[in-house]
């Protein structure tokens, strides 16, 4: 099994984030600015104020359309600016979310759907099953913690133009990370939410191998059930040096892929 330092860009199912900072010093319209520019520019307010939290919904167009007394359509429209800046997310069915700033320049590990969706690719991640466990002498020893400590395990399976790529199954420290079972990763990714909770991704180790898949994987993927597949095993840090995931990762071969530097 080789050993590698970096990621693998194609697999992981983790998004890269915006640099919210910039936003700061945009200039305020004015009173005779268009509706949907006054509405732009106060939502945007908000979200530098920290009213709109990195990670939280804002609120309905009908609430804000109520709010500024204007029409969902203008809402929409103010809405619609903040999203090309990378400053809003919005989610089908969910809402509008406030997307996580970066430093700007930041060289970070990044993954499966940052990639894809720099290809212009549909990007999608299905949570198969969450449940709780205990560490066990193995993960309390990788993480530092006691091997009753409760650890978060979550599987995805990840996917692209509506087709499957790859399978992922993540632990993570519950005592590191408070909460963060409720977190909706069709909205916001794991490495987000380790950043907006303040301990961001610093390094990964991993460890990369050639599997034969079963026929519960196959099944999920799409392919014969023995199909080979590239299995990444994943140990995230934090800049001190503490493992925050573990992660193992599942992709077909002919989706398989694999760039690093030296």
């Amino acid at each position: 099994m080789a050993h590698l330092v970096g990621h693998n860009a194609s697999m992981r199912g983790d998004l890269s984030l915006v640099d919210a900072s910039r936003f700061n010093a945009l200039p305020d319209p004015g009173d005779n600015a268009p509706r949907y520019l006054q509405i732009r520019s106060a939502i945007q307010r908000r979200i530098v104020d920290g009213v709109y939290l990195p990670g939280s919904a804002i609120p309905s167009e009908h609430e804000l359309a109520a709010e500024f007394n204007t029409t969902r359509l203008t809402v929409r429209s103010a809405i619609d600016g903040l999203v090309r800046e990378g400053m809003i997310r919005r989610v089908q069915g969910k809402g509008a979310y406030v997307a996580k700033g970066s430093v700007a320049g930041d060289s970070r590990v990044s993954g499966f759907r940052s990639t894809a969706g720099a290809a212009s690719e549909e990007v999608s991640v299905r949570q198969l099953s969450k449940s709780m466990r205990p560490a066990g002498p193995l993960y309390a020893e990788l993480f530092d913690v006691s091997e009753d400590e409760r650890l978060y395990s979550i599987r995805r399976l990840n996917s692209v133009d509506g087709a499957p790529v790859s399978l992922e199954q993540t632990l993570i420290p519950v005592c590191l990370f408070p909460g963060i079972e409720d977190v909706d990763v069709s909205v916001f990714s794991l490495y987000e939410t380790y950043e907006m909770c303040g301990r961001p991704v610093a390094l990964a180790q991993e460890k990369l191998d050639v599997v034969a898949l079963s026929a519960r994987d196959a099944g999920l993927l799409q392919v014969e059930p023995g199909s080979l597949a590239l299995s990444l095993e994943c140990v995230s840090f934090d800049a001190e040096g503490r493992a925050i995931e573990h992660a193992y990762a599942l992709t077909p071969a002919k989706h398989g892929g694999y760039t690093y530097q030296y």
